[in-house]
């Protein structure tokens, strides 16, 4: 009987070690740093007070309906809100694609950026591709991919 505890628990220490995944602002998307995925993902770090961030929301917005088949946009808010404060901000912002809960870039091994807006480009392997600075466009992230898949 020991050993059947002793075998459940460790099963389950072990599965809860290797879910690294990072849930976002939907219940139904979480990010797997450095796992492989169907598809690109695009990290954006913003914040409400950034002038710049603010400019560039539409763009990201446009960008993730328009190729939701091939690209996922996250947002990171820079300030690190939680719950009611992080959605006013979201919701004040017209965000319209998730926000991680968590700044994953312990999770990435990267530091965390110092300038805003950042945006992490990252390829289907897992792979962190780029870090573009300033604010984007649909063009200039069709062309970090592009830029990221054709070294």
């Amino acid at each position: 009987m020991r050993t059947l505890i002793f075998t459940l628990l460790t099963s389950f220490t072990l599965a809860a070690c290797d879910n690294n995944s990072l849930p976002t602002t939907d219940p139904t998307v979480s990010f797997s740093p450095n796992q492989s995925n169907p598809h690109w993902t695009v990290i954006n770090y913003w914040a409400k007070w950034c002038a710049p961030c603010r400019d560039e929301i539409p763009e990201l917005n446009a960008f993730a309906t328009a190729h939701a088949d091939q690209v996922r946009v996250l947002g990171v808010n820079y300030d690190g809100l939680q719950g009611e404060e992080l959605n006013a901000d979201i919701e004040a912002l017209d965000i319209r694609f998730p926000v991680l809960l968590d700044d994953p870039h312990r999770a990435l091994a990267i530091e965390r950026p110092t300038a805003l807006p950042s945006t992490l480009i990252i390829s289907p392997d897992g792979a962190i591709r780029d870090i573009l600075l300033g604010p984007q466009t649909e063009a200039s992230l069709k062309a970090a991919m592009t830029t990221a898949d054709n070294p």
